[in-house]
């Protein structure tokens, strides 16, 4: 018959198909589960074959070929498959990335916001150095000299700010959740 359709006679392909198609449509159900998947795979094959008709050449017999051929596509099926679920595995397994979207951006400027009233809240003194430490990254010594004060008043401050801080903040986070 392969002979017969190789020379042109239609109907000797149409004889190949229905004696080989309903073998092979099993066979891909068998191995992917997926009905839809094991009809496209036999189309494949058939029509590779109608494509290749001219250059076609089968050194073994025809059934053995066109099992070969369809039990490659269902070996790069399968493996596709198997990247994908293992990428879904990674994916699930990975930590979330902290997102870039509108929300987290007017959260993190509302967070900014309330940091910046807090300190805008200390007494004065304590306000300056806070600022002279955090904004200008000065030294306890450096800030002294600047602002005429011992470096001890200095740490005092220092930790007068950074409990007001942490205390109105904390009464503002436990208000939020």
């Amino acid at each position: 018959m392969l002979s017969c359709w190789k020379q042109g006679d239609q109907a000797a392909f149409e004889a190949l198909y229905l004696r080989y198609a309903v073998m092979l449509l099993k066979k891909a159900y068998e191995k992917t589960g997926d009905v839809e998947t094991a009809r496209e795979f036999v189309q494949e094959v058939f029509l590779e074959l109608l494509e290749r008709k001219d250059r076609l050449e089968i050194h073994t017999s025809f059934k053995a070929y066109i099992f070969t051929a369809l039990r490659n596509r269902v070996l790069n099926y399968l493996h596709r498959q198997s990247i994908h679920h293992r990428y879904e595995l990674f994916e699930e397994s990975r930590p979330q990335a902290i997102s870039n979207d509108v929300e987290s951006y007017i959260s993190h400027k509302e967070l900014a916001l309330q940091v910046s009233d807090a300190v805008q809240r200390l007494p004065e003194k304590c306000r300056q150095v806070f600022l002279l430490s955090r904004a200008e990254h000065l030294s306890n010594k450096e800030i002294a000299e600047r602002s005429g004060i011992s470096i001890n008043t200095v740490e005092q401050h220092m930790r007068k700010a950074l409990r007001l801080l942490r205390n109105g903040l904390h009464m503002l986070f436990s208000f939020i959740f």
